[in-house]
């Protein structure tokens, strides 16, 4: 068992140890996602300054106090609620999604490096507001407000996400299985909505159920996926040698880093990852159940944990064809410095809230 704040493998040593293992991984996958490329280092360099850069925000984050951050929690999610406003305006489409700002070379994305943000406002409302109605409801539109502007781009895998780590919160912060069950509800009709509204989302679905029948078009991520995955077999085919992830995979350093992470180190490689995901959830429910924190706090690092779970989880399940295509990162292994920066500020708040004892007053 990891222990919180004595010794050497402590929860606290652990956090940043495993992100920057899970990053020298993450670029490891995109030099061999890359190595048939016209510049095979040109998105393997800029990869690890987003990592440098990202692990610098969290160790700046990680030593500002967490209740200071509570108290300009509004102010820090308006500034990124308006900045997920503007997009539709002045944002830059890519892959049909209007979720970016193009900066010179940089590409940055608000609903990436924005999710602590949203993630502190939300949890001050569920530890500030006793359990009811009321608080179901602040907590609610927060959430509606904040996906509102992604589902815009749209972005659903992203509000996928977002969804799902909202309806888990609600269950650990106590919320009563009545409001659960009709979010719930509200969840299903939602979806049945946009497979209404948006032809190709349906699609997707059916290529996902029978990719047989349409390999060219809907099926075409699919099976892609499938042969990555069989390519790289228990021991993977090695740097350099990942044929399909060069070739065939579809954005094999972003959204298909999993199955290109597959090709490359095989299932029995694939392992190394994914024992280090699993230090840093453990960690990290290492830290929220220090008896001595504020519920905030505790509730925070939950979060946090449940954040990176969620998208793990969903990003695998889709690059394994177990769940349909969508777009979404490995969280600090695919390609993207808003993605990148986003995560570590959130552990860098975590380990933060860690140190916001109950007898602390500040």
């Amino acid at each position: 068992m990891i222990k919180p704040s004595s010794g050497l493998l402590t929860a606290e040593n652990i956090i940043p140890a495993a992100l920057l293992l899970l990053g020298l991984s993450g670029v490891l996958t995109i030099a061999s996602s890359q190595s048939g490329a016209e510049q095979p280092l040109y998105l393997v360099m800029r990869q690890l300054t987003f990592l440098v850069f990202g692990m610098s925000l969290f160790f700046i984050l990680s030593g500002i106090r967490f209740r200071t951050m509570t108290r300009i929690s509004p102010l820090l999610f308006g500034l990124f609620w308006g900045l997920l406003l503007l997009l539709p305006f002045f944002g830059t489409k890519i892959n049909g999604m209007r979720g970016w700002f193009k900066l010179g070379s940089f590409s940055f994305q608000p609903s990436e490096a924005g999710r602590p943000f949203f993630l502190l406002a939300l949890v001050v409302i569920l530890c500030a507001v006793q359990p009811g109605m009321k608080r179901f409801l602040l907590s609610g539109l927060l959430t509606f407000f904040w996906l509102l502007p992604i589902a815009v781009q749209p972005d659903f895998g992203m509000i996928l996400v977002y969804a799902v780590t909202f309806f888990i919160l609600l269950y650990l912060s106590g919320t009563q299985w009545k409001y659960l069950t009709m979010l719930g509800t509200g969840a299903v009709c939602s979806a049945l909505f946009v497979l209404w509204r948006y032809p190709y989302v349906a699609k997707r679905f059916t290529g996902f159920l029978f990719p047989e029948q349409d390999p060219l078009g809907s099926g075409w991520h699919i099976r892609q996926f499938q042969f990555a995955v069989a390519r790289g077999g228990w021991t993977g085919s090695k740097m350099g040698g990942a044929v399909w992830s060069n070739a065939y995979l579809p954005y094999s350093y972003n959204d298909s880093a999993g199955a290109a992470l597959l090709e490359t180190l095989g299932l029995l490689g694939a392992v190394i990852p994914l024992i280090l995901f699993c230090l840093l959830l453990l960690a990290l429910y290492t830290l929220a159940q220090k008896e001595d924190l504020r519920d905030s706090a505790k509730l925070f690092i939950a979060g946090t944990a449940v954040f990176f779970a969620v998208q793990m989880l969903i990003h695998m399940g889709i690059n394994l064809a177990l769940l349909p295509p969508s777009g979404l990162v490995l969280p600090f292994i695919s390609y993207g410095g808003s993605s990148l920066a986003g995560f570590c500020m959130m552990a860098g708040m975590a380990l933060s809230a860690s140190k916001d004892k109950q007898s602390t007053d500040f």
